[in-house]
């Protein structure tokens, strides 16, 4: 075989051809980068969804409920904000009665944080509004593409938080 025969191996896997995975790569690429495009432009969708909070308030409100507990840094990382920009947008939330700071320990660097009550209702409430929304998308995929887009969408962010 040579490096211009493309075969289809176990799995659907490419077999041969450097000139091919090179060009699937790059092709993978565009496709990637372009999803990550409509993703940004998605989000700014959103907002009319919403009178009484931002999606970037909504996003800290995700993280502070998945990480928080670790503190600002954790936060920090996972929303990809910096920690002074986290601090400033926590203690706005804080404020709102979104957000509320836990107990420190150990020699006091680590700021933990938890949603209050009242965090924890909006955002169940603001992520229901959100699927609703995405729902039309859901129904416009086929049964076998539904069996498989969850999964390959939690790879597909592990991967690009890998790779940034």
């Amino acid at each position: 075989m040579d490096d211009h025969t493309h075969t289809s191996g176990a799995l659907g896997r490419s077999v041969g051809g450097a000139e091919t995975d090179a060009a699937q790569a790059r092709e993978f690429a565009d496709a990637l980068m372009a999803f990550l495009s409509a993703s940004r432009r998605t989000r700014g969708r959103l907002q009319p969804l919403f009178d009484d909070i931002t999606v970037p308030q909504l996003v800290l409100l995700d993280a502070i409920e998945e990480c928080g507990a670790d503190g600002v840094g954790a936060v920090a990382e996972l929303t990809g904000l910096s920690q002074p920009t986290v601090t400033r947008s926590a203690g706005a939330l804080a404020r709102d009665g979104l957000v509320q700071y836990g107990r420190t320990d150990g020699d006091g660097r680590r700021r933990p944080l938890e949603l209050t009550s009242r965090g924890t209702e909006l955002l169940t409430a603001k992520r229901a509004v959100v699927a609703g929304h995405l729902a039309g998308a859901w129904d416009n995929l086929a049964p076998a593409e539904q069996a498989l887009v969850v999964p390959l969408l939690r790879h597909l962010t592990e991967l690009v938080d890998k790779l940034f």
